[in-house]
């Protein structure tokens, strides 16, 4: 059994995925460095493949699911979340279609979204990158669990806003509201919220 998990773990697909996760909380981290249009551009650009991954991640079961820790506290979702609001502040909301089938709609938030798909992905590296098999194990199968249940559908909600931001010629995204590298703490998200 040892084998077979190290052979999942350790498997090209799941190294991808862990990769693309790490690129997106690190484009997260960074990206008051950028600006509101690069931003989208780039998230438009990696949304795409964090699903593909997501999808051919192996199914698997836990072995000890308890052992799964959220590192993500709700103070670091929280900050991530002011700084999305701050970044997409003119073009937040969005209609978001739950059922397409039905034709009540509600307003949903990027910001939201992107913030808990940062959530998921960062548990995931933490204890992925714990080293311990079978932890590593679990981590693929909750990550993949919660991909299927909740944040899937909110990527492709964000990816059909983003598409629609990048390819409307209507879209104004600001191209002037990166802050400089030199004014960027990665330590103190407060400081780097506070800066609009």
């Amino acid at each position: 059994m040892e084998q077979n998990l190290e052979e999942v773990v350790y498997s090209e697909n799941v190294i991808g995925f862990a990769t693309l996760a790490s690129e997106y909380c690190n484009l997260l981290d960074t990206v008051v460095l950028i600006s509101q249009k690069e931003f989208v551009d780039k998230l438009h650009r990696l949304l795409p493949l964090v699903y593909l991954k997501a999808i051919i991640l192996p199914d698997t079961e836990p072995v000890m699911p308890d052992m799964i820790e959220k590192d993500v506290t709700q103070e670091e979702w929280e900050a991530v979340y002011q700084t999305m609001v701050r970044k997409l502040e003119n073009i937040d909301e969005y209609k978001e279609v739950l059922d397409p089938l039905n034709t009540d709609d509600q307003m949903s938030s990027l910001s939201e979204g992107i913030a808990d798909i940062y959530q998921d992905l960062k548990d995931f590296i933490s204890s992925y990158n714990m080293g311990t098999v079978e932890i590593m194990n679990d981590a693929v199968w909750d990550c993949k669990k919660n991909f299927k249940e909740y944040w899937g559908q909110r990527l492709v909600n964000i990816l059909r806003v983003l598409h629609n931001l990048l390819y409307n010629p209507n879209s104004n995204l600001k191209e002037d509201d990166a802050m400089s590298q030199d004014d960027f703490d990665p330590e103190n998200w407060d400081k780097n919220t506070e800066i609009e």
